[in-house]
């Protein structure tokens, strides 16, 4: 894998770190749901010259469009409007990776080892030790929900491994195209003064909004799509155990959040327990190249 990808992966990882500071930002200007469906129209925008209509495929996107967009993000954003601090809440949402794997196992019979179980197992016992920490007992709502949404990011992720021949920039567009008409049903129903919210935005907070648009969905996951293309998952996923750590460095700069010790102990045992599950898989492909080597 080349230096200038390697680099690239992190730069990846950084702006989906940022992002989480990026969102709490936003939601100081905007409504949870109005600021996720204002997200998503700008994508749907930036994305309309690449959506196409996939024959034999629609419901499968549907259902990744909502489990990934409208749902996922409904969520996502209540928990990030809940919690006060997002050092909590950054290690719960790299969840996905263990429970995906789970999920897999289940729904598509792909084979769970010994050693990946293991990594999900020291995984959890990570998160219990954060959910239980008495320093942000005021966050454990925050944390259920975000729970919830790394459960449908898990779902929309098994249901995206189905989907065949799709582009990534068409996927992103018939995700937007799904999940907005629920954003916009959940901020016209339970929230108001939409458009006094909108005329009374700053710089900061369309900054924040394109942010999360543009660099988080469209630039990161694009990206992403790039080197998965190109590497091996297995090579590519430890890249990403990165991203709370740069979400932590960011949330300690921006407002000055507090790790306690405990919280410490909990997100290293998580990291240990990703891992666990990501390098072993990096592993066992290095060795299979080394063999077929001459």
């Amino acid at each position: 894998m080349p230096i200038h990808h390697i680099l690239f992966g992190f730069l990846v990882s950084i702006a989906w770190g940022v992002n989480f500071v990026a969102m709490k930002i936003g939601l100081n200007h905007l409504s949870p749901f109005l600021f996720i469906a204002l997200r998503f129209a700008i994508v749907l925008m930036l994305m309309a010259p690449w959506l196409r209509v996939m024959q034999g495929k629609m419901w499968l996107l549907l259902w990744i469009g909502l489990c990934l967009g409208g749902v996922h993000f409904a969520f996502a954003i209540m928990g990030l409007q809940l919690a006060e601090n997002i050092t909590s809440i950054v290690v719960i949402v790299q969840m996905h990776v263990p429970i995906t794997l789970i999920m897999a196992h289940i729904f598509l019979q792909e084979r769970l080892s010994y050693w990946r179980g293991s990594g999900i197992v020291i995984a959890f016992m990570g998160v219990l030790l954060i959910t239980f920490d008495p320093a942000i007992a005021n966050e454990r709502l925050a944390i259920l929900v975000i729970f919830g949404a790394t459960l449908f990011y898990s779902t929309g992720s098994v249901l995206l491994r189905r989907l065949k021949d799709v582009g990534v920039f068409n996927t992103q567009a018939w995700t937007a195209v799904f999940g907005l008409p629920i954003l916009l049903s959940l901020t016209f129903m339970t929230e108001a003064d939409q458009m006094t919210q909108l005329m009374a935005m700053n710089q900061e907070g369309w900054m924040a909004v394109f942010y999360t648009a543009v660099v988080s969905s469209i630039i990161g996951y694009g990206g992403m799509n790039f080197l998965v293309k190109r590497h091996p998952v297995t090579l590519i996923a430890p890249i990403f155990l990165s991203v709370p750590i740069f979400a932590t460095m960011a949330a300690v700069i921006a407002f000055d959040e507090i790790l306690t010790p405990r919280f410490l102990m909990g997100a290293s045992l998580t990291l240990l327990g990703l891992s666990v599950i990501h390098l072993r898989d990096w592993w066992k492909k290095r060795q299979l190249v080394e063999e077929l080597l001459p």
